[in-house]
């Protein structure tokens, strides 16, 4: 990748265009062509690095429910519980990490009632017991936006000048906003940009001869659903490997619930902290801050953890590096059947 090509992808992970002709937009922006950046970002998505241009949603604004779940899973049945999980539309990513608790996966369902019927399902079919839901009681951050300019040191360097003093300003946790009453044509809409954009030079004209709609219908009511919060984002999502950044950890922290929130925000403040959530304890997992951590290496994810750590004083945490990626795909809401 070139320079270009690395501010394309800065360009894109968050803000995608939403018009008539986003790669005109795209190209005025970083200094080339309207053909140059749309045939730029078609070879990035050839190369499998862009693995997606699309919408990225609230679940819970939605109406959805969602949370994590950890298991402990002997090796014998890892491949069996792999299997079930596979089959269900509401699970979107399962990972094999190291530690006791083993197998992590994601599970989004049209409500609570819901993920839970198909969470013992799921235990009663595999025979596994040591399956357990870990909601989000708090959200500090969701923001997987590399940086394809910035080093690890410039980082470090930037958070230490941040993060210490008294002087920081810190953000307050993310409100988690109500659900929202969707129109008809909200729900059509979130059917089509929740997949793959169009490989077109106007990929918004194509989604509007689909729906058969005017392509302004398209753009405005996209830009609605932005403007509501339904959309978290509008953007590329990368393969984040195949872009360089080939570690990631879930980096944990048992830390006192009378400073969670001081201390979460300043977490959340990291560029390498892609999540920071609140998360309940187990009896045998006292962690209840979590945060997802990526790094071009190991020792990346294991230096940020430190700098982390000096910075809000909590000592006590682990890392959870992935082993294996046993399933990753994006929500389709309003598609999927209730498997259970």
């Amino acid at each position: 990748m070139d320079a270009i090509d690395r501010a394309l992808l800065n360009a894109i992970q968050n803000k995608f265009p939403i018009a008539v002709y986003p790669y005109q937009s795209l190209g005025e922006a970083v200094g080339t062509t309207e053909e140059d950046a749309f045939e730029r970002i078609r070879h990035l998505r050839q190369a499998g690095i862009i693995r997606r241009i699309g919408g990225v949603f609230d679940s819970r604004r939605l109406g959805y429910y969602s949370t994590l779940c950890a298991g402990k899973v002997p090796e014998e049945k890892i491949s069996v519980l792999a299997k079930r999980l596979e089959g269900l539309p509401g699970v979107t990513h399962n990972y094999l990490r190291d530690h006791a608790y083993n197998v992590w996966f994601t599970l989004i369902a049209r409500s609570h009632a819901v993920a839970e019927r198909i969470l013992q399902n799921i235990r009663e079919e595999t025979k596994l017991a040591d399956i357990y839901t870990l909601p989000a009681s708090r959200v500090f951050k969701i923001n997987v936006n590399f940086d394809f300019d910035s080093t690890l040191e410039d980082i470090e360097q930037e958070e230490s000048q941040n993060d210490s003093g008294d002087n920081v300003l810190l953000g307050a946790h993310k409100e988690e906003l109500p659900p929202y009453e969707l129109t008809n044509d909200e729900i059509t809409l979130i059917r089509v940009i929740q997949g793959d954009l169009p490989d077109s030079a106007t990929p918004f004209t194509v989604l509007a001869e689909t729906l058969q709609w005017p392509v302004d219908k398209v753009i405005s009511v996209a830009n609605r659903l932005l403007e509501v919060k339904i959309i978290r984002r509008f953007g590329a999502v990368l393969r984040h490997q195949k872009a360089g950044f080939v570690a990631n950890a879930m980096g944990v922290w048992q830390v006192d619930p009378e400073v969670t929130d001081k201390v979460g925000q300043i977490m959340a403040r990291f560029k390498e902290v892609s999540h920071c959530y609140q998360r309940p304890t187990l009896p045998d997992w006292p962690y209840n801050l979590f945060t997802m951590i990526h790094g071009r290496s190991a020792k990346d994810c294991e230096d940020i953890m430190k700098s982390i750590s000096l910075a809000t004083g909590v000592k006590t945490y682990s890392m959870l590096f992935s082993v294996a990626e046993l399933k990753k795909s994006s929500m389709q809401y309003f598609l999927e059947d209730e498997v259970n």
